[in-house]
């Protein structure tokens, strides 16, 4: 195999396959990156068994050929490497690669036991623009269940229906939902996407330009962007009815300022106990929301925000921790509490957007 390439052209499709390189790899394999030199493509592959991605790379080839080359090793000298084009070539058992000002010869693995990649037939599909799938997966990511317990917990699920792609995360005490438009492919069957591969589909949408089409069937999910072909497995499963949890009214809404909101809550976590517990206090008389935090061993703080309230008083406890995961979705200037009485649990909005909610579970004191 002999190939010449751009040096940064390369690093960066080896900076995105060394992503999907199982780095405890019991296959030595699988910790490695295939190069295939042929038919005049040089294309990049990696899979950890859970996702894949192949890449095509603009080189001029020499020689066909294919080879496994440490993920980790590679990506190590190509960070440093130095000069605009690379020649790559094979000898015997080692890869030399060489820039004008660095080289390096890397010993490569017998890749006979490459897994092969799935590709997932157009009978099923969908297009929605790439940055507004990258927003919903960020937008409620990070509510997925860290525990295998529940695998369908610890995914991102995603369904269309009416016109919408709609994504969801649950950990069973807080979860998040967001809805974008849908450009075609009409109602979607509900895919469930392990956390860790929709973390790299969001970041392989976030340089998607325009609208992507997704590929999918029982139990596989593919897109080709650009250069870039992606694929997951689903996982297999049954999402939780989260719908049936949501109320359909509210006997107080509270509106304040975001930033007050994220304000009070980063400084209360310095008296907060080890349960992160925050009170959380409704005074329509005052115009105000209250927040507390207490810790025998530090003390005590309350936080008086000024808001707009409709509805009762009460007193709630919360986890602060997930009160303050809401915001990271919400950029508008204000956001909605929405409250069905003591003990229930709560939905935190944008006021100026509707296409996003955070549900959060009441602690129990």
């Amino acid at each position: 195999m002999k190939f010449e390439t751009n040096t940064e052209h390369l690093f960066t499709a080896v900076s995105t396959a060394a992503r999907f390189a199982e780095k405890r790899a019991n296959l030595p394999v699988l910790a490695s990156i295939l190069i295939v030199a042929e038919g005049g493509r040089l294309v990049l592959r990696s899979t950890n068994l859970e996702c894949g991605v192949e890449i095509q790379v603009a080189a001029k080839i020499s020689e066909d050929g294919i080879v496994a080359i440490p993920a980790s090793v590679l990506l190590g000298f190509l960070s440093n490497a130095r000069g605009k084009t690379l020649t790559c070539s094979l000898e015997g058992e080692v890869c030399r690669f060489e820039t004008e000002r660095a080289q390096a010869s890397i010993k490569t693995i017998p890749n006979d036991d490459f897994p092969v990649l799935p590709r997932v037939s157009a009978e099923r599909s969908f297009t929605c623009k790439g940055a507004d799938l990258a927003k919903a997966i960020h937008n409620v990511a990070y509510c997925a269940s860290l525990s295998a317990i529940k695998p369908e917990l610890q995914s991102v699920l995603l369904y269309g229906e009416s016109g919408k792609i709609i994504a969801v995360a649950t950990d069973s005490f807080r979860l998040a939902e967001k809805a974008i438009p849908l450009r075609s492919g009409g109602d979607i069957q509900q895919l469930l996407i392990p956390a860790r591969n929709a973390a790299e589909l969001m970041r392989i949408l976030d340089a998607a330009s325009g609208e992507v089409e997704l590929y999918y069937n029982d139990n596989q999910l593919s897109t080709h962007i650009d250069s870039i072909y992606y694929t997951s497995r689903l996982i297999d499963g049954a999402f939780p009815n989260y719908r049936q949890i949501l109320p359909k009214s509210f006997s107080t809404e509270v509106v304040v300022l975001r930033e007050d909101f994220a304000a009070a809550l980063k400084s209360l976590q310095i008296f907060a106990d080890k349960f992160s517990h925050i009170s959380l206090s409704i005074k329509p008389a005052e115009k105000a929301l209250l927040l507390t935090s207490r810790n025998p061993e530090v003390g005590e703080q309350v936080s008086t925000i000024r808001a707009t309230i409709a509805g009762e008083e009460l007193t709630m406890s919360f986890n602060g921790r997930y009160l303050a995961d809401s915001l990271q979705a919400i950029t508008g200037e204000s956001i909605r509490i929405c409250i069905n009485g003591a003990g229930k649990p709560i939905i935190i909005k944008n006021t100026a957007d509707e296409s996003f909610l955070y549900l959060v579970m009441p602690m129990n004191r």
